[in-house]
């Protein structure tokens, strides 16, 4: 048996009326005058959508004549099927589910004589526009970047891939926000287990709120306690359009515009989509010149530490001599000024970030130069200790993935007391140890190092270096794809 109306707008006014843009507006429709309320949030809701949509229908409808069959089934049929706008309908519990839609911007709709509400779409919040990613910004390439409106972002995807095997299964995290999160996949390209494995883990979140997938990668990342990531985040739409294309999951969230991309390998961090749109020897070019930065980013202080302390019989006469005469008179072991250095050149990296964007940049310059410059006054570092630094600084900008960068920098520090400690061997076993850490490493099933850990021939075409467009055939052997084959296009 239906509930009183005025027992069901009873419960509801005593959970919402203490929001001040609360709107309770009751309508009497039909010859027969029985009684729709309408519940929604002014501040949220798109007024104008309510009023031209909702309420004015039904008072047209209402004011008919000939109507006396007018009754809340009609009303409700005339709602669904004539008008533009998207309804939902709540059944059982549908209190609480109006509730939570009626706070996510949506509109309400109770009818008389019926134990269900009408959920309309009218949520109207305000969206930046789309514009350039300013975290990964590229010479060639596509502009467009995402936003923090999962809408958007889902029409900026649909836009470019017109295929009926794309799909969106969509969930809500967080026990009192409530965020919407999608996850999307090519049903026909991607391996099920894949999907499958990263639905499960979705559906296991269970927290208060979810503000950003970065929260969301560390929730279902394979291991929490590695430096490396293990999805790939990015602000870019060609970046997540092509990991599709190639067989991956894309992970959305509302409220942020950084989407994740599963699964991910160690290479990922020296790619960049301009590899594929310039010609193939700047593409792998660039790609080595990458992984060379991270190798110099990780080790370039360990090696001059170990170097200086224990081995300068492996340093050239003349250089030997260059750094003994510029480490005259430095009162600190070479540890102790690296650690000086790189310490203070993280804290002005971490202040240039916070302050303004305008003074932020400059700050960053100027005070790196200052301080470099006053430090090799004062003789608390070397000029070579200067230049180590700040070629190890810049080469850890090379990554296009910012997250990658900051792993990086936080091993700078370990190998560097293990390389104070153990000279050119502890390097060497830390290199060990870090690469035995890679193999074992997983994103969600497949190997971290792959296509070198296990060796998969055909895949080298898209690692280390870039082949030539017109030699992609097929998709990778690693993500085990069910559609194998790029293009079956042959050149004459």
């Amino acid at each position: 048996m239906a509930r009183a109306l005025a027992e069901n707008l009873e419960y509801l006014k005593r959970t919402l009326s203490h929001f001040s843009d609360a709107v309770f507006k009751e309508l009497d429709v039909g010859q027969t005058g029985f009684q729709v309320m309408i519940i929604y949030l002014s501040g949220i809701a798109d007024p104008h959508v309510v009023n031209e949509q909702i309420v004015k229908p039904m008072i047209i409808a209402g004011l008919g004549e000939n109507k006396p069959e007018h009754t809340p089934e009609t009303l409700k049929e005339n709602l669904l099927h004539k008008t533009a706008l998207l309804f939902k309908i709540e059944t059982g519990e549908f209190l609480d589910k109006c509730v939570h839609e009626v706070l996510s911007g949506n509109t309400c709709l109770l009818l008389e004589g019926m134990d269900e509400a009408l959920i309309v779409e009218t949520a109207n919040f305000p969206a930046r526009d789309v514009a350039e990613p300013s975290t990964e910004t590229l010479v060639r390439g596509p502009r467009q970047g995402f936003v923090e409106d999962i809408a958007s972002n889902l029409a900026i995807i649909r836009q470019h891939v017109k295929d009926v095997s794309l799909k969106i299964d969509s969930y809500r995290v967080g026990r009192r926000s409530s965020r919407k999160l999608a996850v999307l996949y090519i049903a026909d390209i991607v391996n099920r287990d894949l999907v499958q494995d990263i639905k499960k883990r979705i559906e296991s979140i269970d927290i208060d709120d979810v503000l950003d997938t970065g929260i969301v990668e560390q929730l279902i990342e394979d291991n929490p306690w590695s430096p490396f990531p293990q999805l790939q985040a990015t602000e870019r739409s060609d970046k997540a359009i092509n990991a599709l294309m190639s067989g991956r999951v894309v992970i959305m969230l509302d409220g942020t515009p950084f989407v994740l991309i599963a699964p991910m390998t160690f290479w990922m961090l020296a790619q960049s989509p301009e590899d594929y749109y310039e010609r193939f020897p700047l593409g792998t070019f660039f790609r080595m010149l990458r992984l060379m930065a991270l190798f110099i980013a990780t080790f370039l202080p360990s090696l001059y530490i170990s170097l200086v302390s224990f081995h300068p019989g492996l340093i050239p006469p003349e250089l030997v001599v260059s750094i003994i005469a510029a480490r005259e008179g430095i009162p600190f072991p070479v540890l102790v000024e690296a650690l000086i250095m790189e310490v203070s050149l993280e804290i002005l990296r971490e202040a240039s970030l916070r302050l303004p964007r305008g003074i932020g940049q400059v700050i960053g310059i100027v005070g790196g130069l200052v301080i470099g410059q006053a430090a090799v006054e004062a003789s608390i570092v070397s000029p070579f200790m200067v230049i180590i630094v700040g070629l190890t600084a810049i080469s850890s900008f090379a990554s296009p993935q910012y997250s990658g960068s900051i792993g990086i920098r936080l091993l700078r520090f370990p190998i560097m007391l293990v390389a104070a400690v153990y000279g050119l061997y502890g390097v060497i076993l830390s290199f060990i140890f870090l690469g035995a850490h890679m193999v074992r490493l997983k994103s969600f099933g497949v190997s971290y190092m792959a296509p070198l850990a296990p060796i998969r021939l055909r895949d080298q075409q898209d690692a280390l270096i870039r082949v030539p467009y017109r030699y992609f055939k097929k998709r990778s052997i690693t993500l085990k794809t069910q559609d194998e084959m790029l293009s079956n296009r042959k050149r004459k």
